[in-house]
């Protein structure tokens, strides 16, 4: 095999490997699962209701057949688990990914509190290792204009913090 050979059949050999590792399941995961309790763990993590599609796709690979209707049982449970407006807010304030599985608009009302909160954290975190950088700039600039420019660009940012931690002490205190 020359190198240009290789070079060309290793994209598509990654390609499988990615694909192939990112399967809804394996083969032997097909051949000895529990539908009900995969049904139920996938409802409780807030996977959408077509995940047991792709369980079907993959296992009919083999000629196994999912049994659809132990899975959605199971997802159900699950799901009424997942659905409860605390999970909402605790979903949302660790910035997951909400699906639209839920009915429960305590779920949703709570999720969007909670990724509200998320995203203030988020911006809080991002603004200060701007300071932060800009600080180690201000150490190293010998120009006086340049540093006094530096301390109003941190001063504004620090302004920017505090206006975004005021609606977050005011929303702990208040729940």
């Amino acid at each position: 095999m020359t190198i240009l050979s290789a070079l060309k059949t290793t994209p598509l050999i990654f390609v499988y490997l990615t694909l192939n590792g990112c399967a809804a399941i394996s083969p032997e995961k097909c051949k000895t699962a529990d539908w009900y309790n995969l049904g139920f763990s996938d409802g409780q993590s807030g996977l959408k209701r077509d995940r047991v599609n792709d369980y079907s796709q993959a296992c009919a690979e083999l000629n196994i057949n999912v049994n659809i209707q132990r899975w959605q049982a199971g997802y159900e449970k699950g799901n009424q688990m997942y659905c409860t407006p605390e999970n909402g807010y605790r979903v949302g304030r660790a910035g997951q990914t909400y699906n639209g599985v839920c009915l429960s608009e305590g779920f949703v009302k709570n999720y969007n509190k909670g990724k509200r909160q998320y995203d203030i954290a988020t911006e809080i975190s991002a603004l200060e290792n701007r300071i932060y950088r800009l600080k180690e700039q201000y150490r190293n600039e010998p120009n006086e204009d340049i540093k006094r420019e530096i301390r109003h660009d941190i001063r504004d940012l620090e302004r920017q913090i505090d206006r975004l931690r005021v609606p977050q002490v005011l929303y702990e205190v208040m729940f």
